[in-house]
């Protein structure tokens, strides 16, 4: 038992804090793909808008054309570092929450097993899923998404609907 709290107290405050956020960072670093995955539908909703933003300005898109690049609005981009910013926050939050207050418990879901840090992934990506659709049917005025709404029971439609 000694050896163990003279081990601690000969750590710098640097390495006791990584000792501390060490089952934060297992957790992060098991979700490379789902976050890599967030990461791709945050880029595509981005390109669906700065798209969406070109059909509504009626701008056809030169690259050497000045009206092109002030199609693309700044604040627009600082909203979508924003909204990734606060999407990390949620995930980071949800795996402190589960890694020191619940403990790492498994969800089995679809006949797998999450973390709930995992299936917090699924809240942003569906957002973005969302919006991406939003954004093409302001293109082709088409929305592939809402129509599939129409086969769900009336009780997930209406959540749809408001």
């Amino acid at each position: 038992m000694k050896q163990i709290i003279t081990f601690f107290k000969t750590l710098t405050l640097s390495k006791k804090i990584l000792v501390l956020l060490t089952p934060l960072i297992s957790i992060l670093i098991s979700m490379q793909a789902l976050l890599f995955g967030l990461a791709i539908l945050i880029t595509i909703d981005l390109f669906t808008a700065i798209v969406r933003s070109f059909r509504i300005e009626k701008i056809p898109f030169k690259f050497f054309k000045r009206k092109t690049w002030l199609v693309i609005k700044s604040g627009l981009l600082r909203l979508t570092l924003r909204k990734s910013y606060e999407y990390g926050l949620l995930l980071i939050v949800v795996a402190i929450v589960e890694s020191y207050i619940l403990g790492v418990t498994p969800v089995a879901l679809a006949g797998k097993s999450f973390t709930l840090t995992e299936l917090s992934v699924i809240i942003p990506s569906g957002i973005e899923i969302w919006s991406i659709f939003e954004n093409i049917e302001g293109v082709t005025n088409r929305n592939i998404l809402k129509k599939f709404i129409s086969f769900l029971p009336t009780k997930l439609q209406n959540l749809f609907s408001k």
